[in-house]
């Protein structure tokens, strides 16, 4: 049986902000199966221990298995962790450091080969992004900017959508042609994608959404998603 490649993005929040617990239960409800292992990569913050501290505090007390693995400091070891989990959490920080660390190390072939067996990729902000062909980011210098990402899903992203300079800036890029058509998720929304499709959207904020936007305008992903899974 194929198995179902999942990614799981989050444009803002979430344990590693100590908030949006719901967000993280999406996560878990996607996994669907008792006692899972979880990881967490907080590469793109350089391995912060306080966003550590916060994954493992917000699942104490669960039957989950969880473990973190601070790439920045080592990769040895990294492939067979990986491996072993049924899902892994990519934290914010600086998208562009992180992607040069994966590149630089070789990894970006092995979390495809994770995708492609069934593990469950998933994260935010930074951890949301780098899964898409491109993205808007603010980890290249002053402003933002578009930067590649690993190619996992069609399009452009970006997330904290509900930044207002943020989001007039991702759709003049995809205005301009700068971006391709997208993918926009506010702080505290996720994204379920299967096999490269958006197929859910979860707001655990009022009025906080996730949108698919085009050159002409954007439209609700909820109702994009409806409409083109008819």
């Amino acid at each position: 049986m194929k198995s179902k490649k999942q990614i799981i993005t989050v444009g803002g929040g979430g344990f590693t902000h100590n908030q949006d617990k719901d967000l993280d239960q999406f996560l878990l409800d996607q996994i669907n199966k008792e006692n899972c292992s979880i990881g967490f990569l907080p590469t793109a913050s350089s391995d912060d221990s306080k966003k550590t501290e916060l994954f493992y505090k917000r699942f104490e007390n669960t039957d989950l298995k969880v473990s973190h693995f601070n790439l920045v400091s080592n990769v040895k070891g990294f492939e067979n962790w990986l491996s072993n989990l049924d899902a892994v959490y990519i934290g914010g920080g600086n998208t562009k450091f992180m992607l040069n660390l994966w590149k630089k190390n070789n990894l970006i072939e092995i979390f495809k080969e994770i995708y492609n067996s069934g593990i469950i990729l998933s994260g935010v902000s930074a951890g949301a992004a780098c899964w898409f062909d491109c993205f808007l980011t603010d980890s290249d210098g002053p402003g933002f900017k578009p930067l590649n990402g690993i190619g996992l899903i069609s399009g452009s992203f970006t997330p904290h959508y509900s930044d207002v300079i943020r989001a007039d800036k991702y759709r003049e890029s995809i205005k301009n042609k700068t971006l391709p058509n997208g993918i926009a998720v506010d702080d505290g929304v996720a994204v379920l994608f299967i096999d490269g499709k958006p197929t859910e959207v979860y707001s655990s904020r009022e009025s906080h959404n996730a949108y698919f936007v085009n050159q002409n305008k954007q439209f609700n992903l909820k109702e994009y998603i409806k409409v083109n899974n008819e």
